[in-house]
């Protein structure tokens, strides 16, 4: 593996000097999030729960014709399940065009490379009727780097002599899915996105990556392993879809399939809430991040899936406050945390889906 001679700061996570094992999940020195008795019990009609509950039902108002326990166990039950099978289909069919126009490439032909899918189709989160597909092609005959803590006083590391620049490389992608499919828009600064053919496959963004290492000491024999993005215009980003994977899959298992059928629900409930302009449009990406902080018992607690849901709005709702610390939420990744100026949401975005979706549902 040979580097890029230059280093890029990176900015995008505020880690406020824990430890690398005080931000891996499961490891010595874990924090242990904030459980009380009080956060699991249900709401009341009396005290500190009635003006909770007056609160959040004074707060975008959103009101749904004869929404009884059933109907919103039913509603919960529909907005949980994950894409139909057709559209996994259409969506496996997205990840082999997309493949298979790069394998085509003659300016691509010699290159050493990855491509595979991240986001919420990877992580199978995604809802039904809302499911695109984003791709890395990513560089992996190079690599940008940075150092966590100390920087080391003398590092001499390869530089890259190959063809690739950032800039070549987006080219290089861009041609390659414009030569395979009929109507792609170059115009983004992230992605190349490729529309839809209805009955055939979903929108698709692609994006043009390269290998990225966070040494954790300066000795290069600890490292995390992302993807670094470089935007049309320089800017670079940088992302941990393995880590976001992997510790999705084991809370998963841990919350029997509650955490992303959680995201799931929330997110269904933003397209309905923005749709009726109740709430502006967020990222979906944050109702996964709200889902993944609530601790694995409020997920599940062996209740009913509605009962959980319930318990899991009040949960964030508590803990989006002043009086609990949500300024180290983290990322399914672990690596960013979920809000600073780095991210396209604020704390007052998230307590806003939570109030507008606990009205929604009638609580």
């Amino acid at each position: 593996m040979r580097t890029l001679t230059l280093t890029w700061v990176f900015a995008l996570a505020r880690f406020r000097g824990k430890t690398r094992h005080e931000r891996m999940l499961g490891g010595p020195g874990a924090p242990t999030r904030r459980l009380t008795v009080e956060s699991r019990r249900p709401l009341h009609a009396g005290g500190t729960d009635a003006a909770i509950l007056s609160y959040l039902r004074r707060t975008f108002p959103v009101r749904e014709a004869n929404m009884n326990a059933g109907n919103r166990d039913a509603r919960i039950a529909g907005w949980s399940r994950p894409s139909s099978d057709d559209e996994v289909i259409q969506q496996e069919r997205a990840v082999r065009m997309v493949k298979a126009a790069i394998a085509a490439s003659t300016s691509l032909a010699d290159a050493s490379l990855r491509v595979y899918a991240k986001g919420s189709y990877a992580n199978n989160t995604n809802v039904r009727r809302d499911s695109d597909v984003d791709i890395v092609v990513q560089l992996t005959e190079c690599e940008y780097f940075d150092y966590y803590g100390d920087q080391p006083d003398v590092h001499n590391p390869s530089p890259y002599e190959g063809p690739w620049t950032k800039d070549s490389w987006r080219r290089a992608v861009t041609r390659a899915m414009v030569a395979a499919f009929d109507d792609v828009d170059t115009s983004g600064k992230i992605a190349v996105k490729i529309p839809a053919v209805a009955g055939s496959r979903p929108p698709i963004d692609v994006v043009p990556a390269f290998d990225y290492r966070l040494f954790w000491n300066p000795r290069r024999t600890d490292w995390s392993a992302g993807s670094c993005v470089w935007s049309s215009v320089g800017k670079q980003i940088v992302n941990w879809p393995d880590q976001q994977l992997d510790n999705g899959r084991a809370k998963n298992d841990r919350t029997r399939k509650r955490y992303k059928n959680t995201a799931r629900v929330l997110k269904n409930a933003k397209n309905h809430l923005a749709a009726a302009g109740t709430i502006k449009d967020l990222p979906s990406y944050l109702m996964e991040c709200l889902a993944w902080n609530v601790p694995d018992p409020v997920l599940w607690s062996g209740s009913t899936p509605a009962y959980d849901f319930q318990e899991t709005l009040r949960w964030l709702w508590l803990h989006l406050g002043d009086d609990y610390r949500h300024d180290d939420w983290d990322e399914p990744n672990q690596l960013k945390y979920l809000f600073g100026a780095h991210q396209k949401w604020t704390v007052a975005d998230a307590q806003g889906l939570v109030r507008a979706t606990w009205n929604l549902m009638e609580y």
